[in-house]
C-alpha cells in the first residue's frame, strides 16, 4: 500500500509537470504529455489486469528429504501464455524455522511469450523435523509500477513440506550414563514361587508386570514391587522377550521458534546416541514416540533399527497428548527413561511425568535449563556428553 501511493504521488508529480509545460512554455506539447501520461496510464492498467489472467506459476523442491547443513531449492516457474510480455512479477518467500532463507524472502522477475522464467529461492536446513517452504504472497505489478495485484494461488503452492533428518552423533560410551539406564531396566520381581526364568536379550529375567484390577489373583500380586510403587503390581503369565531399557520422548507441544528447534534437536539426537552406545554394548531398548494419536514403539537391536527411527523423526511434529508415559511401560511395571524437550517456563508436560512417576529417569537438553525437575535428571550437552543434574 505504501509503494502504491507512493507510485500514485510520483505519477501526478509528472501530471504537475506536463501542466507546468503547458502554461509556461508550450501549451501544445503539454497538452500533448498530459494525454500520452493519462493513456500510458489507462493502457497499462487494462494490459496488467488482462495479463494477470494468463500468468501462471509453478513451485517445487530439487529434494523433499535433506539431512541438516544441506542445501534446498526452491523454484518459482513463471509462465505467460500470451505474447504480451508480463510486468514485474515479485514473489515473497518464508519457510518453518527448521529452515533458513539464503539471501532475502523477496524474489522478482517477469514472463515473456511462451518462455518460463524460474526464480531460484536458495534454503539451509537447520534443525530436524517436518519443515516447509512457504509462498506468502505473489503480486503483478502494473507497467508504471503503481498499482499492484494479488496473484492467487492454489494451497498445494503455498506450502511444500521437506524432511530434515536429525543427526546421529558419533558419541563415545559414557559408561556411568549406561549404567544408570541399566539399573531402570533390571526386572524388580525376585519371587521365589516358581522356578520358570525368562531371559531376554539384556540376559536379565523377569515377567511383565501390569496394574491390579478387581479380580486379579491375590497371589499373582508382586508384594515387593508393589511396595517400591506404591500401587498393586500383579505378574502377567507371559514372560518377558525383551528385559532392555524403555524410553519415550516427551515433545510438549508449543510453537516453533530456533530455541525450542534447538532443544528438541539436542534430545532427539541425544536420544539416538544413547540408542547407538546400548547396541555397541550388545543390549536392546525400546523406544515409545506419540504419533498419529498413539504412543507408537520401537525396537532398538541394531544400527538398521536407529537408522529407521532416524528417518520417523525427519517427518516428526509433536501433538497434543493427554497420556504422557506409555501405558506400556507403566504395565510392564518398569520405572520410565524420559527424554524431555521441555524447556524452562514451559515444563508442565515434564513436571507431571515427575509427579505421576516419581522415581523416573529424566534426561533432558542443558539449553532447556530444567534444572530442578527432578532429582534423577540427567542433561545431554551440545556435545553429546551426558552428567546427572549438580555434577
Amino acid at each position: 500500500m505504501k509503494r502504491t501511493i507512493k507510485s500514485l504521488f510520483g505519477y501526478l508529480g509528472c501530471i504537475c509537470i506536463t501542466l507546468a509545460v503547458m502554461y509556461y512554455i508550450d501549451g501544445t506539447a503539454g497538452i500533448i504529455l498530459a494525454v500520452a501520461l493519462a493513456c500510458a496510464f489507462v493502457l497499462s492498467l487494462f494490459l496488467t489486469l488482462v495479463v494477470r489472467r494468463f500468468v501462471t506459476l509453478d513451485i517445487n523442491v530439487d529434494k523433499d528429504l535433506l539431512v541438516k547443513g544441506d542445501k534446498l531449492i526452491c523454484t518459482v516457474s513463471l509462465g505467460n501464455s500470451i505474447m504480451i510480455p508480463t510486468p514485474l512479477i515479485e514473489i515473497e518467500a518464508g519457510s518453518t524455522p527448521h529452515l533458513k532463507l539464503d539471501g532475502g524472502s523477496v524474489f522478482k522477475g517477469s514472463a515473456a511469450g511462451s518462455r518460463k522464467t524460474e526464480i531460484k529461492i536458495p534454503l539451509t536446513a537447520v534443525y530436524s523435523g517436518a519443515g516447509a517452504v512457504t509462498i506468502k504472497s505473489a503480486s503483478l505489478t502494473d507497467y508504471l509500477g503503481i498499482f499492484s495485484f494479488e496473484l492467487k494461488l492454489p494451497e498445494s503452492l503455498k506450502r511444500l513440506d521437506v524432511g530434515i533428518y536429525p543427526n546421529i552423533p558419533d558419541a563415545a560410551v559414557q559408561t556411568d550414563f549406561i549404567r544408570t539406564a541399566a539399573a531402570f531396566s533390571a526386572e524388580d520381581d525376585e519371587e521365589e514361587e516358581t522356578d520358570e526364568i525368562a531371559v531376554g536379550g539384556s540376559g536379565m529375567p523377569g515377567y511383565e508386570h501390569r496394574q491390579y484390577f478387581p479380580g486379579d489373583p491375590i497371589k499373582k500380586i508382586n508384594w515387593k514391587l508393589s511396595s517400591k510403587r506404591d500401587i498393586y503390581m500383579v505378574r502377567l503369565d507371559e514372560k518377558v522377550c525383551s528385559a532392555g531399557q524403555m524410553f519415550f520422548l516427551d515433545a510438549p507441544l508449543f510453537e516453533d521458534s530456533a530455541y525450542s528447534l534447538a532443544v528438541r534437536d539436542n534430545v532427539i539426537e541425544g536420544a539416538l546416541a544413547v540408542f547407538s552406545m546400548i547396541v555397541r554394548e550388545g543390549r536392546e531398548a525400546a523406544f515409545f514416540l506419540f504419533s498419529d494419536g498413539l504412543w507408537q514403539k520401537y525396537d532398538i537391536r541394531n544400527m538398521g533399527d536407529i537408522y529407521a527411527l532416524q528417518e520417523i523423526f525427519s517427518s516428526f511434529r509433536p501433538a497434543e497428548n493427554n497420556q504422557l508415559i506409555p501405558p506400556d511401560i507403566i504395565s510392564a511395571g518398569k520405572t520410565p527413561i524420559c527424554f524431555t524437550s521441555a524447556v524452562s517456563g514451559n515444563s508442565g508436560s515434564a513436571a507431571s511425568i515427575v509427579s505421576q512417576s516419581p522415581d523416573v529417569l529424566m534426561i533432558s537438553a542443558e539449553l532447556g535449563r530444567l534444572n530442578n525437575i527432578s532429582p534423577n535428571l540427567w542433561i545431554v550437552t551440545n556435545e553429546f556428553e551426558f552428567r546427572k543434574q549438580g555434577k
